[in-house]
């Protein structure tokens, strides 16, 4: 440890000495309520300050400033978007609910979602190909389904960026070994002219081991897939011709991730009482095909200012997703009955058409349509069990593949329109209606576990879901809104189908999808020096989610309400200071109908208080300094209430991060640092265990820095 208190005490006097700590730039969470900005995850460019609704916009330099301290999208969003739950430092964003409801992800307006959801959305594209990223925090009702939480539209590279060439190094300061080195390169080229332009992104990163606190290597999350002795590499492109005042754009992108690791979870420490000892690795694994999230997407969009019926936003695209799970002993599970790899197949078509038709000056009606085609499967391979126990874990034996989820084909169809009305210069409305309909059908199959014949059938849904707001300027400086919207989140047929019972009917009240009411009041102001954003929430919806307990389905499906508080504040103490932070409070719970009480919701979906404090200092043209504290609070209400899955006592973390850069010409150098006092703790996601036993009391990281250099040419 004294290695490590050296390392931590001379980061401290680097971080108070007014010489180390100057900037190039104001890379500021203020920018996610500014004014100028406009806003694409409404379906068409809105200003922020027209939304009825709480928005943050993460722009580049942000996310380069974040992507030093963190190790993946799902970090930087929970340390930069109120109401957005913390991180599991893993290859999951099972536990990263929006204000404690599903979210629905969007790269350049294509959704990432599937019916059968893995929880892997934000693992579907490298950082290189992101330009910023827009969350709608709070159920749309324009989107439709999954976007009960809100909606994160990922914005993709813009091709005027400056041709560049980045490499990055990232190590654990808590063991300095070989096995813990990571190393990224990344090159970007675009070009142009006025009829068109093109911009190509590639980018390779080996991620190596990550130690805890105590120097010890963190073991693999068994449940869900880590990051850990990962390659990824990420192509991306997009071309854009400008025709007469229309602009059609094609865009790729590819992005593969497979884990490649000698380590296992000792199965060993599950037999201890749960969460008294943390994860163990051993190694000698000899497993074949690892962890693994592939992503490909093309997308064709055709926007036309000038049309006969108003402004246009088309686009048409096909996606075509893998991922691929850990395995999992489920012998002594009835529903499943083998050891065995959990892997999903899906294909997506679509197609997104949205029009904006001017009725007067002061009225504008949105309306538009969106159909999808999508086809799943989930099959599962099978190891030989006496192979796994002889070995303690550590070889698996391909005894083939077998049907887990059938495939599965789900359409998808979804129009809406929305007129916003501006009663004076000072008040601006919304009322909207959407009209969604989906079917999903299937063939015959048998069960994994218990054999059950389920016989094939199709079933549909359809719900009309409205939405309404104001936005009222107090002062010049400030605006006050209030909105109410409904969410639709579709069932998970592909779940049910898995643990199917004999006696099934695909009739049954647990495919009925959830419709969510949201209210929300908040305010937004910008007083130069100082903006502040505050939302008060609260949403309702008379079925919750299924859930399941001992891997089987608990069929009650009660009233949920879900209520809290965002606020930020950013201040501009001079041209070279500014300090600021965000908060977030939030509840949920559901009614019991035996015990006629409410109970809270799990830790899965409803976390603890989130804090987030930063200070930038910016003396002049040539070096950046940000440092963060990061608080996640504790939670025992699910513990006390004992709802079971996720029902463990969640205890209080404290993080800091620090980053730093110096630019001269076209010379940039970063250096992150996350975890800056070497916090020993266990993330939210790793003290719920997510598998219920030790294996997935997963440490968090230790002191680890991120050091990158990047020529713009």
């Amino acid at each position: 440890m004294s290695q490590i208190n050296t390392i931590s005490s001379l980061l401290l006097a680097a971080v108070a000495t007014p010489f180390a700590i100057t900037a190039i730039a104001q890379e500021t969470p203020v920018a996610t309520e500014l004014k100028p900005l406009e806003v694409s995850a409404t379906r068409q460019g809105i200003a922020v300050d027209e939304l009825a609704h709480a928005v943050t916009v993460i722009d580049r330099e942000q996310l380069d400033s974040q992507f030093q301290t963190s190790r993946n999208l799902g970090e930087v969003l929970a340390k930069t978007v109120p109401g957005m739950a913390p991180a599991s430092q893993t290859l999951t964003n099972f536990n990263q609910s929006l204000r404690g409801r599903n979210l629905l992800v969007l790269i350049d307006g294509v959704p990432q979602n599937t019916n059968r959801n893995i929880s892997r959305d934000l693992m579907n594209i490298d950082p290189a190909n992101i330009e910023r990223i827009e969350v709608l925090r709070g159920a749309s009702a324009v989107y439709g389904s999954g976007a009960a939480g809100g909606v994160v539209n990922i914005i993709t590279r813009s091709n005027d960026a400056p041709n560049s060439t980045t490499l990055g190094l990232r190590s654990s300061l808590t063991k300095l070994d070989e096995d813990g080195l990571g190393y990224r390169a990344e090159q970007h080229l675009g070009g142009g002219n006025d009829s068109y332009d093109y911009g190509v992104n590639l980018a390779w990163e080996r991620q190596g081991a990550f130690f805890d606190a105590d120097g010890d290597r963190i073991a693999p999350e068994p449940s869900q897939g880590d990051l850990s002795d990962t390659d990824s590499l990420s192509l991306a492109g997009k071309l854009r011709w400008f025709l007469n005042g229309s602009t059609l754009t094609l865009s790729a992108n590819h992005f593969d991730a497979e884990q490649d690791t000698d380590y296992a979870s000792d199965p060993a420490v599950a037999s201890l009482p749960a969460g008294s000892v943390k994860a163990r690795p051993i190694s000698g694994l000899k497993l074949e095909r690892q962890s693994r999230t592939r992503n490909s997407a093309i997308n064709l969009s055709w926007i036309a200012n000038q049309t006969l019926l108003g402004s246009l936003d088309t686009q048409l695209y096909y996606r075509d997703y893998h991922a691929r799970f850990s395995p999992a002993d489920g012998r002594t599970w009835s529903t499943w009955g083998v050891l065995g790899q959990n892997f999903q197949d899906t294909e997506t078509m679509g197609a997104r058409v949205g029009l904006s038709t001017e009725l007067s000056e002061a009225s504008l009606v949105r309306w538009g349509v969106d159909v999808s085609r999508e086809k799943s499967e989930a099959p599962i391979a099978t190891y030989d069990g006496n192979a796994f126990d002889n070995s303690g874990g550590l070889v698996f034996i391909n005894t083939g593949d077998r049907t887990f989820m059938p495939p599965i084909t789900q359409d998808t169809v979804g129009t809406f329109v929305q007129l916003e009305h501006g009663f004076s210069d000072r008040l601006r409305g919304e009322l909207g209606a959407r009209y969604e309909y989906a079917s999903a059908e299937f063939d015959d199959f048998t069960t994994l576990g218990q054999g059950n014949g389920i016989e094939g059938g199709e079933i549909s849904f359809d719900d009309f879901l409205f939405n309404t707001g104001l936005v009222f300027d107090v002062t010049r400086t400030s605006e006050l809104y209030a909105n109410f919207s409904q969410g639709f989140e579709l069932p998970d047929v592909g779940l049910q189908l898995r643990y199917a019972p004999s006696d099934f009917d695909i009739t049954s009240s647990q495919l009925k999808p959830i419709k969510t009411d949201n209210y929300e009041i908040g305010t937004r102001s910008d007083w130069g020096r100082t903006q502040t954003s505050v939302a008060v929430f609260y949403s309702r919806s008379d079925l919750g989610q299924p859930t399941i307990k001992d891997f089987a389905f608990v069929q009650p499906r009660a009233k949920e309400r879900i209520y809290g508080i965002e606020a930020t504040l950013d201040y501009l103490i001079s041209e070279n200071w500014l300090l600021g932070g965000l908060v977030t409070w939030l509840e949920g719970e559901r009614y019991d109908d035996d015990d006629q009480r409410w109970e809270a919701l799990n830790g899965y979906r409803i976390p603890p208080v989130q804090a987030r404090t930063y200070a930038e200092y910016t003396p002049n043209n040539h070096w950046f300094h940000r440092l963060q504290i990061n608080y996640s609070g504790s939670r025992d209400d699910a513990f006390e209430d004992q709802v079971g899955f996720g029902s463990r006592e969640v205890e209080s973390y404290t993080t800091v991060d620090y980053h730093t850069r110096y630019q001269i010409n076209q010379h940039k150098v970063s250096v992150g640092v996350e975890n800056l006092l070497n916090e020993n703790y266990f993330t939210v996601y790793g003290q719920l265990l997510r598998n219920n036993n030790n294996t997935s009391h997963i440490p968090a990281s230790g002191i680890t820095l991120m050091a990158t250099y990047q020529y713009q040419w």
